[in-house]
């Protein structure tokens, strides 16, 4: 072969591999504009009506104080097909989804999707408790463990607001925060003293930009220092539900459902769950302290770690292993989250291959209605120690 066919020979073959890598340059790019969603695209009037379901994700705050860490909504379509919003992330931060109306907190600032979209920056806070919704005073909130303060203990921050607001308004609860819940009108919180550990139970009211803090009860609980609450506090018109733990080995653990009477003002302490093995205690925390209970149809439900879902009858006092998710034990369990929701429990979780999945049980039933794959695409780093997901809502 002549040197100049040599030549042009070798410049077709440039031309093709340039061709196909840049090909495969366009591919990427393409696939990564699709994957990447700005404050633009979810604040589209069709946007989530397009979503089954959010999650959010986010690094520890430790990396998010050195400025190595960042966080995300993950937004999934009826498809299975995930996309993201890039956030400041907070650690064990979290969306909360009302009536076509999406809040989503940052560390810097807050999001409401929907009619009267906003978004308003805010003093920064890296360590959520819990986002929820009160329908009586229309009020979107979030809590967050701030710290300890020179004037108080220790100091709760709230971010709360609604889309007819100007402003979202933050004010403070002088005490650190175990548990939440939620009436129509007011929170519901489980706050430790610090000093001596015991525990009472207070309202809280989201009144004229700041917080009104109203103490009911302090809780008669023996060895307060050894326990921890592990379930958001749920109402009913007769009584406050909650779970809370007792660890006392590797090999031993108890679980009490701790009932407070809204008319006679007394704490019944039931015993609830008993673990004792290594991999029960191990396994056995839930995934979500803010979402592992839920009151429906007189009844309280538990899920735990292990995909175990416990029923407890409020009307006669009984309590059942009533069902069991999709439980894989050597999957990676920091990216696994549960949502009780309208009657069903939702659990998102991934094999052993990292590949994810929702499944849907109908609590009346116990039947699984749903199993999809959900397509990832990437957005979350699977050997990433300190990132972990945080909740998941679902919104169709």
């Amino acid at each position: 072969m002549s040197f100049k066919k040599i030549t042009v020979f070798i410049g077709i073959v440039l031309v093709l591999l340039g061709g196909i890598f840049g090909f495969r340059h366009f591919k990427t790019t393409k696939t990564s504009a699709k994957t990447n969603l700005t404050f633009q695209d979810i604040r589209k009037k069709d946007f989530l009506h397009k979503q089954q379901a959010v999650l959010y994700a986010s690094h520890t705050t430790e990396l998010l104080q050195e400025g190595k860490g960042s966080g995300q909504a993950i937004f999934i379509d009826e498809d299975g097909n995930a996309q993201r919003l890039r956030l400041d992330g907070v650690e064990s931060g979290s969306t909360y989804y009302h009536k076509k109306k999406l809040y989503i907190e940052d560390a810097n600032q807050i999001f409401l999707i929907g009619k009267n979209t906003k978004k308003q920056k805010m003093p920064s806070e890296l360590r959520g408790i819990k986002s929820g919704y009160l329908p009586a005073t229309d009020q979107f909130y979030s809590l967050y463990n701030t710290g300890f303060s020179t004037k108080y203990d220790y100091k709760t921050s709230i971010r709360f607001g609604n889309s007819k607001e100007k402003r979202f308004h933050v004010s403070q609860v002088p005490s650190f925060i175990s548990g939440v819940g939620e009436l129509s009108d007011r929170l519901v919180v489980l706050t430790q003293n610090l000093i001596n550990d015991h525990f009472s139970l207070q309202e809280v009211f989201l009144r004229e930009k700041e917080a009104k803090v109203i103490k009911l009860t302090e809780l008669p609980l023996k060895h307060p220092s050894n326990l921890d609450i592990i379930s958001p506090i749920m109402a009913d018109k007769n009584s406050y539900y909650f779970v809370m733990t007792d660890y006392q080995s590797e090999k031993r653990e108890d679980l009490s459902l701790i009932i407070y009477n809204r008319q006679t003002k007394e704490t019944e302490i039931k015993p609830f769950i008993s673990y004792r093995s290594e991999e029960q205690v191990d396994n056995g925390l839930p995934n979500n302290f803010n979402h592992s209970s839920y009151l429906y149809k007189n009844h309280f439900y538990y899920v735990n770690g292990l995909g175990e879902v416990y029923r407890y009858n409020c009307r006669d006092g009984k309590i059942q292993k009533y069902l069991n998710l999709e439980f894989e034990s050597i999957a990676n369990h920091r990216l696994e989250q549960v949502r009780f929701q309208n009657g069903r429990i939702h659990h998102l979780y991934s094999d052993e291959e990292g590949n994810f999945f929702i499944e849907t049980y109908n609590l009346s039933s116990t039947k699984r209605e749903k199993l999809q794959k959900i397509k990832m695409n990437g957005l979350i780093p699977q050997n990433d120690k300190d990132y972990f997901l945080t909740s998941i809502e679902i919104l169709n």
